[in-house]
């Protein structure tokens, strides 16, 4: 397998990762609050499991991404995709497509690299 150089490596994950970092935060900000606002509205509260997790951003991502309510679910999928906008599903996209890339980042600089080693 052909590694490439440290510093490349951190030139090429740095974009990655703040990328994600971004996407992430902006549809914390702008899908989930206002998705949230208006499912309270309603009278429909977040999840109590969720008080600063944050494991729901993740599930309603993947409910807009989906665009249909799944048969099991810890959330109220109809309400979330009642309150969806486009630019929600872009932002949820954008999310997903950067996770995965950081994902893929962190597992090639694993292997190449043997970071587990450098841990202890």
């Amino acid at each position: 397998m052909y590694v490439i150089p440290e510093k490349t490596f951190l030139f090429i994950s740095l974009p990655i990762i703040i990328s994600y970092l971004m996407s992430a935060l902006c549809f914390t900000r702008i899908s989930m609050k206002h998705i949230e606002k208006k499912m309270r509205e309603e009278g429909i509260h977040e999840p109590l499991w969720d008080k600063g997790i944050g494991i729901r951003v993740s599930m309603y991502g993947k409910v807009i991404r989906r665009q249909k309510p799944a048969k099991a679910t810890v959330v109220n999928d109809e309400a979330i995709l009642r309150h969806a906008r486009p630019i929600d599903l872009i932002l949820a996209r954008i999310m997903h497509i950067s996770f995965l890339g950081l994902m893929l980042i962190i597992a090639y600089g694993y292997f190449a690299y043997d970071l587990g080693e450098r841990a202890y």
